[in-house]
């Protein structure tokens, strides 16, 4: 698994279908040479389905909480709608892809954060539904739905989801595919590459601010748990030729 590459695509390019298209036409050709596992979440669907339900998002530090009726809307949402379309699109474009959800073959099992009501934090893989899917030549679509223990389901940062199972693989590369081009230095140019040790200072100094912060911290955790490389990029430059920011360990 050394040459896995995890990609997580932002919700947010979801309503970009120029970027979805050619997103979706590179990826396909990538997973012909290496392996590959795709992460998503669904932000603006899960927005809009809540909304057409008369369901008003409420929201912890930033963090959306969960209850029964909403996540059942959230659920439907990613599994539906968003998983049918990038691994439809995947299909299309050549790709053996097979969409399905951390909760399946219980490839994740999470901790509940009650705060944040039916949410969770990934704290155990099950790898043997994920791998050999891998192993059989096809690219895992996986929806950021998991669940608990008892088989209770859980909504799940799809950052952290795709972090998490990166470090569980042991994977060579991991991409968060957003609509931030990187990290950009106090000149507003992109900052091309940042080693973990770095990474405090510019906290510190200002560089890294606000919700960059958290993001930039499940990098580091990723590289320090053995990923080699992660990356932030720019969601509408493909997933081919990464631009955007890379953190590293040397």
């Amino acid at each position: 698994m050394r040459s896995l590459m995890v990609v997580k695509f932002g919700g947010s390019l979801l309503k970009n279908l120029k970027a979805q298209d050619k997103f979706l036409k590179e990826l396909a050709q990538i997973s012909q040479k290496r392996k590959v596992i795709l992460v998503h979440g669904g932000g603006p669907e899960i927005n809009a389905l809540l909304e057409k339900f008369s369901i008003t998002s409420k929201f912890v530090k930033g963090l959306r909480f969960t209850d029964a009726k909403s996540l059942s809307i959230i659920e439907m949402a990613l599994n539906g709608k968003v998983n049918g379309i990038l691994t439809s699109g995947l299909i299309k474009n050549g790709a053996n892809a097979v969409g399905i959800s951390a909760k399946d073959g219980k490839s994740v099992i999470c901790k509940q954060i009650k705060q944040l009501g039916l949410v969770g934090e990934p704290i155990e893989a099950n790898k043997k539904l994920i791998k050999n899917l891998l192993n059989a030549g096809f690219l895992p679509v996986i929806a950021s739905i998991a669940s608990n223990a008892l088989g209770d389901v859980m909504n799940v940062n799809a950052d952290t989801l795709a972090a998490y199972i990166a470090t569980a693989f042991k994977a060579k590369t991991l991409v968060f595919l957003t609509d931030v081009c990187g990290v950009f230095d106090k000149n507003m140019e992109i900052i091309e590459k940042i080693k973990v040790k770095a990474v405090n200072a510019l906290i510190k100094n200002g560089t890294i601010k606000n919700g960059m912060i958290p993001k930039i911290e499940s990098c580091i955790n990723s590289v320090k748990r053995g990923v080699e490389e992660v990356w932030i990029a720019d969601g509408t430059s493909g997933i081919k030729k990464i631009k955007g920011t890379v953190i590293t360990k040397n």
